[in-house]
């Protein structure tokens, strides 16, 4: 289990209570711990260097793109940093990382399980590919509702018919911005991660548990209801023709990667995870989490950042406005749970108790 205690560094020697420091023995596995952590940093480091240029036997080179090797890289590297510190540290960034790593494999395999519930498979049009008739059907829906609320327009279909060329050799420009914000899906919360697990461990396990309850509630949604995206549905034709800009402007600045980024992420994906979007709920979780302790200016860029992935997901055909909604919204009850659990944990108070109970 995750705890809430901030584990202490027990490789610092510096005066105690009364006055006293630690013994000569103390010290000397302190510097030694402390010599081991700089060696085996500078490992990790060498390793991470030769995996990008060369390749590891078990990963191409480049920078690791199954979320499986990127955490297990993280994994290690925090272990590395709590070598001879706080021993329940290391237990941490096992339980942590590795409930991670479990959260993100169900994420990414959730397809299969889709597809075993619901059976009834279809064969999306001008693809091999089959998803469950359920999807089709309940996409039906959403797009029915879509068109209620935006006087029978659909969003996609109008943002693409006013920005959209089909030209892909020579995208817009404006569009590598898109494809930024539409990556960062696939970085953002690792970054997170790794600086709160550096700078602030109680701050990195309520990130931990946020980001777990998050990914759990979204799977749950993508079981009870598949989905199937914009994209998807213009080929069942259930609304206009809708393409797939993707990442096929960051070709403009050479970023090779972001298409092997790209097309690895389309060959795990659950193809009718559109409710919730948790490309959305994502980036929505990294403002909520931070709002109340961010000064103005932070709070400006965690407002955009998440009005860049709305906009990036519904112009690219990847999510509808709704599904984009209940996103967000799930992203804040997984904020407001491990809230009410740090209350709950800190003071034996819920989070509408207004009085000690008796």
């Amino acid at each position: 289990m995750i705890t809430d205690e901030v584990l202490p560094v027990d490789d610092d020697p510096t005066p105690v209570a009364g006055g006293e420091r630690p013994g000569r023995i103390e010290v000397l596995l302190a510097d030694r711990w402390r010599m081991g952590r700089w060696a085996l940093g500078l490992a990790y480091v060498l390793a991470a260097l030769f995996q990008y240029r060369y390749g590891m036997p078990w990963a191409s080179k480049g920078f690791p793109l199954e979320r499986e090797q990127l955490l297990g890289w993280l994994l290690v590297g925090a272990v590395v940093w709590s070598l001879g510190r706080d021993r329940r540290e290391v237990l941490m960034a096992v339980v942590g990382w590795g409930g991670f790593g479990l959260c993100f494999v169900l994420y990414d395999y959730s397809r299969g399980a889709v597809d075993n519930i619901w059976g009834n498979p279809v064969v999306i049009p001008t693809t091999a590919s089959e998803v469950p008739s359920q999807a089709v059907h309940n996409a039906s829906r959403v797009i029915t509702a879509e068109k209620a609320l935006f006087f029978g327009k659909l969003p996609t279909v109008w943002l693409q018919e006013q920005l959209y060329s089909s030209n892909n050799r020579n995208p817009p420009g404006w569009e590598v911005i898109t494809a930024f914000t539409y990556l960062t899906h696939f970085i953002t919360v690792y970054v997170v991660a790794l600086v709160m697990w550096i700078r602030n461990r109680a701050r990195w396990v309520e990130w931990t548990r946020s980001l777990i309850t998050l990914i759990t509630l979204g799977v749950a949604g993508y079981l009870v209801y598949p989905t199937a995206p914009p994209w998807m549905a213009g080929r069942f034709e259930l609304m206009d023709d809708v393409d797939r800009p993707g990442t096929r402007a960051l070709r403009y600045l050479h970023l090779d990667f972001a298409d092997r980024l790209w097309n690895k992420g389309q060959s795990l994906t659950n193809l009718v995870a559109a409710m919730p979007s948790l490309h959305m709920a994502f980036s929505v979780l990294v403002s909520a989490f931070f709002w109340r302790t961010s000064n103005v200016w932070v709070r400006v860029l965690l407002v955009v950042y998440p009005g860049a992935m709305l906009f990036t997901l519904v112009y690219g055909g990847e999510h509808y406005i709704l599904d984009c909604l209940a996103g967000g919204l799930l992203a804040w009850l997984a904020v407001w749970v491990n809230r009410w659990w740090v209350q709950w944990r800190a003071t034996g108070l819920l989070p509408w108790t207004r009085h000690s109970p008796s």
